[in-house]
């Protein structure tokens, strides 16, 4: 299982001086990083080559809606170059009464991705969790897609914060799953609290183990806030290093 980390987590360090943040990153020793929809300005050759240069592996791409669901815009550039897992975007709505447009979405963006040899991977937030006629929108949207072609990437923090249990959740769309959040919080609806792992209330070994048994190609590590996101990071690699070593 290789260890990513997601750029979100860096966000204001990388508008500031994106080539200076990135080697500096790459000191840290994940093993790969998943872009937020943030790619330096360089074009997908460029982008990839710098990578190669860090030594680094992309652990996933994520793009706007629009770019994500054609087949024919720029997003499938980077995924290509990039050698990325999947293509992602993901959602903040009022499912109730966009869910049907969303999940159209979902479609499209997974026959797009197809099209180029990959998949199309949703990361959840909390809202998704919230039943819709007496079933969680997530599930419904992985029991409305195409298998083959629209996968999950869950964040096992949210859906914590929604009240699924995410071993559970890991284990049962194990064959949807290619990458796996994990992030830490201190108080649940708290969303300003995400802390480095193993410091907050997520039952991480637990999730670890699921990912473990599914054998999923990357756990990356995301924490929202952070006032020095090199410690927090540092600080949350050693935490991963450690259960990778048990």
């Amino acid at each position: 299982m290789q260890l990513g980390l997601q750029l979100y987590n860096f966000r204001r360090e990388l508008a500031s001086d994106f080539r200076g943040t990135m080697r500096e990153i790459a000191k840290l020793g994940f093993d790969g990083v998943e872009f937020a929809g943030d790619y330096g300005q360089m074009p997908p050759d460029e982008a990839a080559a710098m990578l190669r240069e860090l030594k680094l592996r992309c652990a996933g791409t994520m793009f706007s809606i629009e770019d994500t669901m054609n087949p024919d815009g720029t997003a499938y550039g980077y995924v290509t170059k990039l050698e990325s897992p999947a293509s992602t975007f993901s959602v903040i709505t009022d499912f109730s009464r966009e869910y049907q447009t969303v999940l159209e979405q979902l479609r499209t963006a997974g026959r797009a991705a197809a099209a180029h040899g990959k998949v199309f991977s949703y990361h959840n937030h909390w809202d998704e969790l919230a039943p819709l006629d007496g079933t969680p929108v997530l599930e419904r949207f992985l029991a409305e897609t195409d298998p083959v072609q629209v996968f999950c990437e869950p964040d096992i923090c949210w859906l914590n914060r929604g009240g699924v249990d995410a071993a559970d959740f890991i284990r049962r769309h194990a064959s949807r799953i290619r990458q796996i959040h994990f992030k830490d919080i201190l108080v649940a609806d708290d969303l300003q609290t995400t802390t480095e792992l193993g410091c907050g209330i997520i039952d991480l070994p637990r999730a670890w183990a699921a990912a473990c048994e599914i054998d999923c190609p990357w756990v990356i590590y995301e924490q929202d806030n952070s006032s020095d996101p090199f410690r927090s990071a540092a600080e949350s690699l050693a935490y991963l290093k450690k259960m990778q070593g048990c």
